[in-house]
């Protein structure tokens, strides 16, 4: 999608100015098993999205008392405390992390070389995507030289969209032990994975300083607030709205951090988004427009609209989406794949994008219905592949919601997200508000989570071995602890 005009920092202005852009077609992209020294792990929403120590999972004993500061000081307070002093102070280790990896990116390896050690792994993966591609030989090489029990390091070279496309599977097929995976938060729960995994979300430094004084010079104390972005900009998020609660605050104004659990406070996917009370405007950090619109079809009610702070090109600038359009396109998609005598389900294999659970739901409405369907599994959803079965007249992809949204007027025939498969075939009324809460706890039927059993359930026995291994479902408290 385009960008609207930048608004300049020292602009000081009552309220926003600049253009709002266009929604436009194809602006973004689709996108267990722990060691014997591992901690227990924890229920996801507590222990990944605001302790954020060994992503879901339990401290070791001995932690630190809670440290003052908004969540990201204290979340990472809390991760320096639990790693022993040694690795922490370490000055070849530190040579070695200064001297190869970015200053301004924080991959995290003393935790790494820690958990790595506690476990005592042999063979480590590290998949990331491809922005971070460029430090991957340099992460090896740390890990091989610093974790003693280490024989061999594999890099998985897939193309990785999200969090949803971790790959212990493929990763456990060859023999990995430990997989790192990079740059996204841990939606797909540890105890779900079938090697020992650690997600790293690869925080990048944010001119918080700069940040707070372009909303004050473009915001009036009046106007309320709303502050949120993609994971790597999280603690420069939580700093921010620290420094701007009690100037926003006043008189009728305030400045929030809206969550969406499982998630983090204020963290957006390209799939799911938090749900924004009444405020004027929102403050939106990141790099690109992809989570953004996101919260943008989430949220359309925001008075002011949505202004994207680029912590790398140090601007302001006004965003816009065009809800009517996609809105148009979505119902006529669903129009059409309702009279469908033939009807494809495509279960997303990149990855642990697919669930199995939120399969079955649209496979038991279509059972309901009477509607002769497939099944089909597929790593890469293109027009062309999905060409060569003529018969099938209308598709439904459990991948990546967005696939749909972004492309879907690329491909022959419909192509359904699974709330428009509910929509299409099942008893739910096309919602004024499209829903991105695919991976929200809260989620409707379409959901991971809303899913019959739960996140990737299945009582079926052709996808049973993506069931948990215990064979129950998992739950998520409500409950939130921000330091262990």
């Amino acid at each position: 999608g385009s960008v609207g005009a930048a608004v300049p920092a020292a602009a000081a202005a009552a309220g926003p100015t600049g253009e709002a852009a266009s929604y436009v077609e194809g602006s973004g992209s689709t996108a267990g098993g722990s060691c014997s020294s591992a901690q227990p792990a924890q229920p996801h929403a507590v222990g990944c999205a605001e302790a954020q120590g060994a992503c879901c999972s339990a401290a070791a004993p001995g932690s630190a008392a809670p440290v003052s500061g908004p969540p990201g000081f204290r979340a990472a307070a809390a991760r320096a405390a639990r790693i022993p002093a040694d690795i922490l102070e370490d000055p070849e280790l530190n040579a070695a992390i200064a001297l190869d990896l970015p200053a301004t990116h924080d991959f995290e390896v003393h935790r790494t070389v820690w958990r790595i050690r506690r476990c005592g792994a042999r063979h480590v993966g590290l998949q990331m995507p491809e922005g971070l591609q460029h430090w991957a030989t340099k992460l090896a090489d740390i890990i091989r030289r610093f974790a003693p029990t280490v024989e061999s390091t594999t890099i998985l070279g897939d193309v990785t969209f999200g969090a949803c496309c971790i790959d212990d599977l493929a990763a456990r097929a060859l023999g990995v032990d430990f997989l790192v995976h990079y740059g996204h938060s841990c939606i797909v729960p540890t105890d779900q994975t079938t090697v020992a995994t650690l997600y790293v979300h690869v925080e990048v430094q944010v001119d918080v300083e700069h940040l707070v004084e372009t909303v004050r010079h473009n915001f009036s104390p009046q106007k309320k607030l709303a502050m949120m972005g993609s994971v790597q900009f999280k603690t420069g998020i939580a700093e921010a709205a620290e420094l701007l609660k009690h100037e926003f605050c006043s008189g009728e104004g305030s400045a929030a951090v809206p969550q969406v659990k499982p998630l983090g406070l204020g963290e957006t996917l390209g799939c799911t988004s938090p749900l924004v009370g009444d405020v004027d405007a929102v403050i939106f950090v990141c790099d690109g427009r992809f989570h953004l619109e996101s919260a943008m079809i989430q949220n359309p009610h925001v008075r002011d609209g949505f202004f994207r702070y680029d912590p790398g090109a140090l601007t302001l600038t006004r965003e816009g989406f065009a809800h009517g359009q996609m809105h148009g396109i979505r119902k006529a998609a669903i129009e059409a794949a309702r009279g469908a005598g033939m009807v494809g389900l495509i279960l997303g294999t990149l990855g642990r994008q697919g669930s199995s659970g939120v399969l079955e739901e649209v496979e038991r409405l279509l059972e309901r219905r009477g509607v002769p369907h497939l099944t089909l599994l597929l790593s890469e959803i293109s027009p062309e592949r999905l060409a060569l079965f003529r018969d099938v007249q209308a598709w439904v992809q459990v991948a990546c919601p967005r696939l749909s949204l972004d492309w879907g007027e690329a491909y022959a025939a419909p192509l359904l997200t699974p709330y428009e498969a509910h929509v299409a075939f099942g008893d739910h009324a096309y919602r004024d508000v499209y829903p991105m809460d695919y991976y929200s706890n809260r989620g409707g039927p379409w959901s991971n989570y809303g899913a019959h059993n739960g996140h990737g359930g299945s009582l079926g026995k052709k996808f049973s071995h993506l069931r948990h291994r215990r064979g129950s479902p998992i739950e998520y408290e409500e409950s939130e602890v921000l330091v262990r």
